[in-house]
């Protein structure tokens, strides 16, 4: 059967001198897996730069479902070029989601809902023209609406810590294994509210983006480390 569809590359990897095998995420079949035959050469139609990291494509291929990597017969790409790459911050956004994804949905079948969701969510970081500093925490707390496990908004001056473990705020702090401090607690409040130009410190921002990814490792267990956040907060200011 022959398949159309839009997908997102979440996984590029070398398979002999010449050729990729690609994991994308697409709309309508989930996770699939191709071999591209070829990518490195001059002459082939599928360049291995149309695989880089998050790029939308659209594809057509034939669906056997005998066959565990599967042939790409047309590839459209649909988001810019990989110019983004002379930009630090919007490439180590999205090294960073790429990161997050490809380890969050590496058995993800169809789901149309999170694929329109990673879709405007992609196309963000092409189009930002503000500051780009909080983008991936607003991202990480509206991909958990998506998920599942989005944090209750309940914080008050009584209710100040955020309980990792419980998702929401309570009136006393045990440790930093379970809690946030009141400064990233109130901040977490305020991105909930979908505050604009908050005045977090930078020491804030990034304290909360770490406990943001230990959230999401509670709540979703096949999530392992995220190597890229060290990156990100060292770049974003």
């Amino acid at each position: 059967m022959m398949v159309s569809t839009a997908g997102i590359v979440l996984h590029a990897t070398k398979y002999s001198d010449t050729s990729l095998i690609v994991k994308l995420f697409t709309r309508e079949k989930g996770l699939q897996s191709f071999i591209v035959k070829g990518a490195f050469s001059k002459k082939s139609r599928f360049r291995a730069s149309l695989f880089s990291p998050l790029a939308m494509l659209h594809i057509t291929y034939d669906d056997h479902r005998s066959d565990r990597l599967m042939f790409l017969r047309d590839v459209q790409r649909l988001t810019p070029a990989p110019e983004l790459m002379f930009d630090p911050a919007r490439s180590a956004i999205l090294l960073f989601y790429n990161e997050l994804l490809y380890k969050l949905l590496f058995d993800t079948g169809e789901d149309k809902v999170l694929f329109d969701f990673l879709e405007e969510e992609i196309m963000r970081i092409f189009e930002a023209d503000t500051d780009l500093v909080e983008l991936p925490l607003r991202f990480l707390l509206r991909l958990s609406i998506v998920l599942g496990f989005f944090p209750e908004n309940n914080y008050t001056e009584q209710n100040c810590y955020f309980s990792l473990y419980d998702s929401r705020f309570q009136s006393y702090f045990v440790d930093e294994n379970n809690q946030l401090p009141q400064p990233e607690s109130q901040y977490l409040s305020q991105l909930l509210r979908q505050e604009r130009n908050s005045s977090a410190l930078r020491h804030t921002r990034n304290n909360l983006l770490h406990y943001l990814i230990k959230y999401y490792k509670i709540h979703n267990e096949q999530l392992r480390e995220i190597d890229s956040v060290g990156i990100l907060s060292s770049i974003l200011h």
